[in-house]
């Protein structure tokens, strides 16, 4: 009993009252109609319960209403666990609802977060098992109802916003006593058939409806495909167990077709991209190569130059091979000069042996300078073979010829030097040969520019 004498505010007085009615129903279940419903920008759900003879308030929490399966409408018949509270600011009664259900569906949804927990505790649902899906894929498998509307959204989907999908079908019912069996078995063969992804999907329903997707022996069939899977099942606000077990969940068929397919259009813009990228890689080498080609071909001799070169160091030997021979004759007398006068020197000593050693030295002095005379003998026949190998007369023999004007003695070096028409002498290793201009082509590249700017 409360003391007549304690006076309370509205707000001690609603809160006692709000404490007192959670003390003593504590969590109860309730049956009742669907009196009126409003779903909030929040996600909240207010409604009211009535039967023939009352009516209650009740709100249900976002995070309590999307595991419900179904959005309640006015008229519906359900049954809720809720608590009995007061809202304080307005003095009113009213339901927190935490679990509801449509009445007549027993305990499925009871069922349903009891696999939940069961399924979660084991790993099932872990986001670390779950497998990235292909960027692009080419061969997707769709398990489904042929006779199903979920099928003909993904078929719409694939044709407008990814027509280069191949896919197959996998039929099987979605609802009913044998759905679970069968999709169990349309999953072993999509996911053993090589396809690069799989779509499970189906439309909207009620928790019934979607129960063959909440089947444990379902949800571990998905969770055990070996193929990235996406299962995209019923409405937005319709999430089965089998969308928990999936490698990406999706909100619709429709959803889950987008998901595993990247537009034509963004393909064609990847690949011409690439394509455009390859070209600029195959220019860039390209010039590169041409680059290594103009600076090998600057190293190179023209036979003419190369030519010029042999007649040049041949010039310069036979310069040379005078001034060798003199100095070795100047050596050579400088040497008999010495030996003379220590001959001279001892005559009177050993005129006899003098003389002999005078001949003998004579005759060897004579021997060496003849083996010096022989040697440079030698090389200068053998310089002069070298220049007969790369003479003119040898480097027409082996093919080249060089090019004059009909009518004068100028040597046709480049294309500039020449037009179409112009009558020319091409010398040969046996003749000459008049040839006409017909047609020039100029060559490009540094060696040609260095040409023009010599000229």
């Amino acid at each position: 009993m409360i003391d007549l004498k304690t006076v309370f505010s509205v707000s001690q007085l609603a809160r006692h009252l709000n404490d007192h009615l959670r003390n003593e129903f504590g969590s109860i279940r309730i049956q009742g109609e669907v009196a009126s419903f409003t779903r909030a920008s929040s996600g909240h759900w207010y409604l009211a319960l009535k039967d023939e003879s009352a009516q209650l308030k009740a709100v249900m929490f976002r995070q309590r209403n999307v595991l419900a399966g179904f959005f309640p409408a006015v008229g519906d018949k359900v049954e809720v666990l809720a608590q009995l509270a007061m809202y304080e600011q307005r003095g009113e009664l009213q339901l927190i609802i935490d679990v509801m259900k449509k009445a007549g569906q027993g305990n499925l949804h009871e069922q349903y977060l009891q696999l939940k927990t069961k399924l979660t505790q084991e790993g099932l649902f872990d986001s670390a098992r779950k497998r990235p899906l292909p960027s692009v894929v080419f061969n997707l498998g769709v398990i489904t109802s042929l006779q199903a509307a979920a099928l003909a959204d993904v078929k719409q989907a694939l044709a407008r916003r990814a027509p280069h999908v191949e896919y197959s079908v996998y039929h099987t019912a979605v609802q009913g006593e044998q759905a679970a069996a069968q999709i169990i078995e349309a999953l072993r063969k999509a996911d053993s058939a090589g396809h690069e992804a799989l779509v499970l999907c189906r439309g909207g329903g009620s928790l019934e409806d979607l129960w063959s997707f909440n089947v444990e022996a379902v949800v571990r069939a998905v969770a055990a495909c070996r193929t990235p899977i996406v299962v995209g099942v019923g409405h937005e606000t319709d999430v089965t167990l089998a969308e928990f077990a999936a490698d990406l969940r999706a909100a619709t068929p429709t959803a889950a077709a987008e998901l595993i397919s990247r537009p034509t259009s963004e393909l064609l813009s990847e690949i011409q991209g690439l394509h455009v990228g390859l070209r600029k890689a195959l220019r860039h080498r390209a010039q590169m190569l041409v680059q290594r080609v103009d600076r090998a071909e600057l190293g190179l001799l023209t036979p003419t130059a190369y030519l010029n070169t042999l007649e040049s160091r041949l010039s310069t030997a036979n310069g040379r091979l005078p001034r060798l021979v003199e100095r070795g004759l100047a050596q050579q007398t400088n040497s008999i000069q010495v030996l003379w006068e220590s001959m001279s020197l001892e005559m009177n000593a050993a005129q006899n042996s003098a003389n002999r050693s005078a001949q003998l030295l004579e005759s060897g002095l004579l021997a060496a300078q003849r083996r010096n005379i022989a040697a440079l003998d030698s090389r200068v026949d053998s310089l002069g073979s070298v220049v007969e190998a790369v003479s003119p007369q040898r480097t027409l023999e082996r093919g080249y010829a060089f090019l004059q004007p009909q009518h004068g003695n100028a040597v046709v070096r480049s294309v500039l030097d020449v037009q179409t028409g112009d009558a020319l002498r091409a010398t040969v290793a046996d003749g000459e040969i008049l040839v006409n201009v017909l047609e020039k082509t100029e060559l490009r590249g540094p060696f040609n520019e260095d040409v023009k700017n010599s000229r």
